[in-house]
């Protein structure tokens, strides 16, 4: 789980090949596998695909080979580790051999045998073990598949100890874990549970710092716009948010901005639609006009056709970070651009919505202009543009 090592006696093994090598890949699914083995036909699947032009039984032969020659440099006892007998293949020492994931498989399912305490107890060392499956190799059929069947237990683990150890008043030991979580699946919401925990920690502050880098996260990392989900996890994960009681001058500090900013005011898009959605309520009552912006960065496309499949991949990726970058140098233009009242967000990694109050038609094309001329001084490419569409809030 996580990167892959090897320990003898305590001390590291040094591994002289990298672990996505075809010989130390063999090396490890022969670890995982454990005493059982593996049948030939499978392995060469593993390792070789399904490739019909090679000879793969020859190419497996070989990686064996180039194992066994490697593992007579290790700092191991000198013994035949690597055995095929009746059409599968083991790895067979004269010493004991423990895999984490093993040891992780058995600490939950013994787990779901144990009374509370002692179940807790082989939980928290699970959690603690727990992690990504070889992610090294995550571009492996049978990698991808072992993944899924850890993550499904991690996330079993990590859902009943944070019932079990909230019961207890564990909030620091549990806080530890859940960050873990949130770090090896930064998309599967467990960093509601790591803010429940600094709030019953008191640490108000540090959870409403999560909070906004959570909500930064997504918009920036996805490509796609939130999903009606993911905005009411995001409240979900708010409401958790409850300051202790205070007098009015204390909660008008708490809340207002620490520092005099100059420009438009950026917000994260839940606090967008909560901002937007007030403002629907009181035009029905003022008759003010306010304008909804919508700036869309677009790239435009190069030939690809005579490129290989690995270099367009490469390109793609290299797309994606250049428009990021505009993104980022465009919230730029927009906040040095427009007046302290105006409001916006990043819908998206190529959107963003601007709240335009008190302004007539008119003067839409200086707007544009000034965030556009603003945009072109951070971005020389002449390939990324931005297109602007304006609507008013009422229709």
């Amino acid at each position: 789980m996580g990167e892959f090592s090897m320990f003898y006696r305590g001390e590291a093994v040094k591994l002289t090949k990298k672990p996505t090598s075809k010989t130390l890949q063999l090396l490890q699914i022969l670890l995982y596998v454990g005493e059982e083995g593996i049948s030939r036909e499978r392995l060469t699947e593993y390792l070789f695909g399904y490739d019909e032009e090679s000879d793969r039984a020859v190419n497996l032969r070989v990686t064996a080979y180039q194992l066994r020659k490697i593992l007579k440099k290790m700092e191991l006892p000198d013994e035949n580790y690597i055995r095929s007998e009746k059409g599968r293949y083991y790895f067979v020492s004269s010493f004991p051999v423990e895999v984490d994931v093993a040891v992780f498989e058995r600490l939950i399912k013994e787990a779901r045998q144990c009374p509370a305490e002692e179940s807790l107890k082989l939980l928290k060392e699970a959690g603690r073990i727990g992690g990504a499956f070889l992610p090294a190799l995550a571009g492996e059929e049978w990698v991808a598949v072992e993944e899924a069947h850890c993550q499904h237990l991690y996330f079993e683990c990590m859902e009943k100890l944070c019932v079990l150890m909230k019961e207890r008043g564990e909030y620091e030991e549990l806080c530890a874990l859940c960050k873990k979580a949130a770090v090896l699946y930064p998309f599967d919401e467990w960093q509601v549970a790591q803010i429940d925990c600094l709030i019953e920690l008191d640490r108000v502050e540090e959870a409403m710092e999560l909070y906004e880098k959570t909500t930064a996260m997504y918009f920036e990392e996805l490509a796609i716009p939130p999903s009606e989900r993911m905005l009411e996890y995001f409240q979900k994960m708010r409401s958790r948010l409850r300051q202790n009681a205070g007098s009015l001058e204390e909660i008008k500090n708490q809340i207002r901005e620490k520092e005099e900013q100059t420009g438009a005011y950026f917000c994260l898009l839940p606090g967008f639609i909560d901002s937007y959605r007030i403002t629907e309520r009181v035009m029905k009552r003022s008759g003010q006009s306010v304008y909804l912006l919508l700036c869309t960065i677009t790239q435009k496309k190069s030939q690809t056709s005579d490129m290989r499949q690995e270099d367009v991949k490469e390109k793609n990726h290299r797309d994606v970070e250049k428009i990021r970058e505009a993104g980022n140098k465009l919230s730029e233009a927009i906040r040095e651009s427009l007046r302290q009242g105006d409001v916006y967000t990043r819908y998206n990694r190529s959107q963003f919505l601007v709240m335009l109050p008190e302004i007539c038609q008119e003067e839409f094309p200086s707007v544009i202009e000034r965030i556009d001329t603003s945009f072109r001084r951070k971005e020389a490419s002449p390939r990324i543009q931005v297109h602007y569409r304006i609507s008013s809030v009422k229709t």
